[in-house]
């Protein structure tokens, strides 16, 4: 009878977020040692709200919602070309649209981040007094 090759796979437990832990590392000893533990393993990336809008992402998204357009006119009764040119149209408005909207957010964000920063730094000023 040949043997198994295959190694004894692991248990793992998920969390909300998507993460995966492996058995026995899963529960820190202290509070001290969970907070260290998150702040080494960090985020999965930098946070996209963070990166400023791109025509090229603008033009990907406008796009997408543009073709998905198209089988959705012609399923209320447009001929093709008349559901391609409609395609076109909304390609035109979704694009300039959908990187407004998001340099928009984007500057928000950025505003916000620089308040919050700008009140951490008073506070800190404020304890050292």
């Amino acid at each position: 009878m040949p043997g198994n090759t295959k190694r004894r796979q692991r248990k793992h437990r998920g969390t909300k977020t998507g993460k995966i832990e492996t058995r026995g590392k899963t529960t820190p000893k202290n509070r001290q040692e969970a907070m260290a533990r998150a702040r080494s393993q960090g985020k999965r990336g930098p946070d996209r709200r963070d990166q400023p809008p791109t025509w090229r992402g603008a033009i990907m998204r406008g796009g997408f919602f543009a073709v998905l357009l198209f089988p959705i006119a012609i399923l209320f009764g447009q001929s093709a070309p008349a559901a391609a040119i409609l395609t076109v149209i909304a390609a035109i408005f979704y694009v300039p649209l959908g990187f407004y909207t998001d340099q928009f957010f984007y500057n928000r964000r950025v505003k916000k981040l620089a308040a919050e920063r700008q009140a951490k730094k008073a506070a800190r000023g404020k304890k050292a007094e």
